[in-house]
């Protein structure tokens, strides 16, 4: 986020008072300094909220806005996710089980069962109808 904050500024050429401005339409405690210590957040611990952003960006990076909320997104083309959680022995065991049928990753295997699971679900309820 903090990156997000310090290019937008510096790729628009914008003033800081006029980033600050915008923001105190939300939170009218907000300052320049605020704004320095938003833009280095590792230094500081300050990171700015996203609704702020959101404001920064709607004023003065629209064309930006699809950009942005991808990269927050991560840009993930698959982005419907499955979980689960399983004791430290059970994991040890998958990891080992992935590895030894030559995936290289959890996704990977996981994916290949699903799909599996799903396609041997639709061939035995096309036998039923």
């Amino acid at each position: 986020m903090a990156d997000d904050l310090r290019g937008l500024r510096l790729t628009k050429q914008l003033a800081a008072k006029d980033m600050v401005a915008v923001i105190q339409e939300l939170y009218p405690s907000f300052d320049k300094t605020m704004l320095s210590k938003s833009e280095n957040g590792e230094k500081y611990g300050v990171i700015l909220r996203r609704d702020a952003m959101n404001a920064l960006i709607e004023r003065f990076a629209p064309e930006d806005q699809e950009a942005i909320k991808k990269r927050r997104r991560g840009g993930h083309r698959l982005t419907c996710k499955a979980t689960c959680r399983l004791e430290d022995d059970d994991y040890a065991l998958l990891q080992r089980l992935i590895s030894d049928a030559g995936y290289d990753t959890t996704q990977d295997w996981l994916s290949d069962l699903v799909k599996l699971q799903i396609s041997n679900y639709l061939q035995n309820s096309k036998g039923e109808n």
